[in-house]
């Protein structure tokens, strides 16, 4: 319990590995996620939650990720996805084939706002994409949004859309097979 107390982010298998160290016994994961389920509770306030006050207000917060599949050729695909962070309700998709850089990301972006509300704010992660003239020129000068970087290394700063991409591999791209971009 101390271990989880004094380092929330530590997961089940971090957290065996180290007691398993100290006891000089292999301990398995699943009995440290029995353990912490019946007696460890997180104290409140510690996450994460700078996105609460903007994506609690409607149609104030967009949430963007990207995604790579790979075709039946192997050729590879990129896919952006775009989300509501209030409603959770799903803006858009976009495909592109081949290597990204920041004029796709545009056009990508561009495809999938085209005749929508758009948001005051939009949430991205740290990608370095992001960081091309060409994306902030679009979303500052074009679309008048303010982008907001996700917290780095912490999934929980962009919860929605990372269980949306991880549902659509998931329940979809793992089984179907896609030859082409129309396809996909």
């Amino acid at each position: 319990m101390e271990t989880k107390e004094k380092s929330p982010r530590y997961g089940c298998p971090r957290i065996a590995l180290l007691v398993g160290n100290v006891l000089g016994e292999a301990i398995d994961e699943e009995t440290v996620r029995r353990i912490l389920a019946k007696h460890y509770r997180p104290i409140p306030g510690k996450e994460p939650s700078w996105p609460l006050p903007i994506g609690n207000s409607y149609n104030k917060l967009w949430s963007m990720d990207l995604f790579r599949l790979e075709s039946v050729f192997l050729r590879s695909f990129w896919v952006m996805v775009v989300m509501n962070q209030f409603t959770r309700k799903i803006i858009g998709f976009s495909v592109h084939r081949g290597d990204l850089n920041g004029g796709a990301i545009c056009f990508m972006f561009n495809k999938i706002a085209a005749g929508k509300i758009w948001p005051k704010y939009l949430s991205t992660d740290n990608d370095p994409l992001f960081k091309y003239w060409l994306w902030k020129a679009n979303l500052e000068n074009i679309f008048y949004i303010e982008e907001i970087k996700t917290v780095p290394s912490c999934p929980w700063s962009h919860p929605f859309v990372e269980r949306l991409i991880s549902s659509c591999r998931r329940e979809f791209t793992d089984h179907v097979f896609f030859w082409s971009e129309g396809d996909l």
